[in-house]
C-alpha cells in the first residue's frame, strides 16, 4: 500500500499528463475506446480542459494520477479518479474515495459517481464501500452512496 502520496491543484500545464492518463485508463476498455478516440481526447484537453476542479496525485515528486470531486448544494460527485497502471490496486483509489465519503457524511450529502460497465474492479470497489447502482446504460453504471 502506498500512503505517502499528495494532492495538488492541477494547472493548464497538466493537460498532456491528463490526456495520457485518460488514454492509459480507457484503453483497457474496448467499448470506451470506441467512443473516445485519440482525436476526441486531444480536442477535449486542448479546448475544454479546466483545472479548477482537478487535483493531481503525486508520488515521489511525479504525477501518478488525478481526481475530481465536486461539492454541490445537494450532492457531491466524484467525476473521475484515474491512476497510472503501475499505481493501481495499491489502495490509493480506495483511500481517496473514503476521504470523499467522510466529507459527504459530514455534510450529509449523497456521493455520486460512475464507473464503466467493463470495469469490474471499479464496480466491486464502489460496491464494497456501500455505493448502490441507480442508473446505467451500455457504457456506464452510475452509483450513489447515501448518508445514514
Amino acid at each position: 500500500m502506498i500512503d505517502d502520496y499528495l494532492l495538488r491543484p492541477a494547472t493548464m500545464e497538466d493537460r498532456e499528463f491528463m490526456k495520457h492518463l485518460e488514454k492509459v485508463n480507457f484503453e483497457k476498455f474496448p467499448k470506451v475506446m470506441e467512443l473516445f478516440s485519440e482525436e476526441h481526447q486531444k480536442n477535449h484537453y486542448e479546448n475544454h480542459f479546466n483545472p479548477k476542479y482537478v487535483y493531481i496525485i503525486e508520488y515521489d515528486n511525479r504525477p501518478i494520477g488525478a481526481q475530481s470531486v465536486i461539492v454541490r448544494r445537494k450532492n457531491m460527485f466524484i467525476l473521475f479518479l484515474y491512476l497510472l497502471p503501475e499505481f493501481q490496486n495499491k489502495g490509493i483509489d480506495e483511500t481517496l474515495i473514503k476521504v470523499a465519503l467522510k466529507q459527504a457524511k459530514e455534510e450529509k450529502k449523497p456521493l455520486i459517481s460512475c464507473v464503466f460497465q467493463e470495469d469490474t474492479q471499479g464496480k466491486s470497489l464502489f460496491d464494497a464501500l456501500g455505493f448502490e447502482p441507480f442508473n446505467e446504460d451500455d457504457l456506464r453504471l452510475r452509483v450513489k452512496w447515501n448518508p445514514a
